[in-house]
């Protein structure tokens, strides 16, 4: 009789191991991931041996296998091509991130319309976005600010008016952001890109934009607070993100493959 495996029998712990990997390793060079297949199920396979020569049961053996072994997404990083391929790759392999980046984005500026708000009802409108030392409008102007705000003075219908626009138009760029982020989803994965490549991209990206908004912020700090609270919200949303993927990028450097 033949020695295959009877497939009524349940799938053991090291074939669930590498279907996983085999499923992540889909979009993967096909050489590559049949080579990181055969040595990484050749590599379980003889780790299972000698636990269960050291009198593990089967089951337990093949369970620590995979356990010594790592994570599915950690041994998968090896499929990536180094950044110096990254001229090569063709230009379907930088749509999907490219629309996943713009959706993060969109959605962080989302986020920031958010704080503005916030910020707006705790320290007022003009905080957030009124006008610096300087800016003046004509009579004209004045009245149709103001007829929204009746009480008011033009400044600080001004404020309100733009308050207004600073959130609104926020929040409706993080919805196209919500939009973005599902069709990022339904795009099909192409080529891989080398690790790191796109959080390290998006980590520039974010720090930039803090920066930037950071230094408008401390402008209108200094001209009197009027609309730092527009630029604080972005800086607030900014750079916690840009220490977020500069972290994911470092973590996928670790295991990027050398050029």
């Amino acid at each position: 009789m033949s020695g295959a495996p009877d497939p009524r029998e349940p799938e053991g712990a090291i074939d669930a191991y590498l279907d996983e990997l085999l499923a992540t390793a889909r979009d993967a060079e096909p050489s590559a991931a049949r080579r990181l297949l055969a040595e990484t199920e050749s590599h379980l396979r003889e780790c299972a041996a000698r636990l269960r020569a050291q009198g593990l049961s089967p089951e337990d053996a093949e369970l620590e296998a995979v356990r010594r072994f790592g994570p599915v997404p950690t041994v998968a990083r090896a499929l990536r091509p180094p950044l110096s391929a990254l001229g090569r790759l063709p230009l379907r392999a930088f749509l999907r991130p490219a629309v996943g980046l713009a959706a993060v984005g969109a959605i962080a500026v989302g986020l920031s319309g958010a704080i503005s708000e916030l910020f707006g009802r705790l320290w007022g409108a003009g905080f957030v976005s009124g006008d610096l030392p300087g800016v003046a409008y004509t009579a004209a102007r004045c009245a149709v600010l103001q007829a929204p705000y009746p009480g008011l003075d033009c400044a600080q219908a001004a404020a309100e008016h733009h308050w207004g626009e600073v959130v609104e138009y926020r929040v409706a760029l993080g919805a196209l952001g919500l939009v973005l982020l599902l069709v990022w989803r339904l795009l099909p994965r192409e080529v891989p890109l080398p690790g790191g490549f796109v959080p390290a991209l998006a980590a520039a990206a974010f720090l930039l934009g803090a920066a930037a908004a950071g230094f408008q912020a401390l402008n209108a700090a200094v001209q009197g607070w009027q609309g730092t609270g527009a630029w604080l919200s972005a800086v607030v949303v900014a750079l916690p993100l840009a220490v977020v993927f500069g972290v994911a990028a470092l973590r996928e450097l670790r295991f990027a493959p050398a050029a």
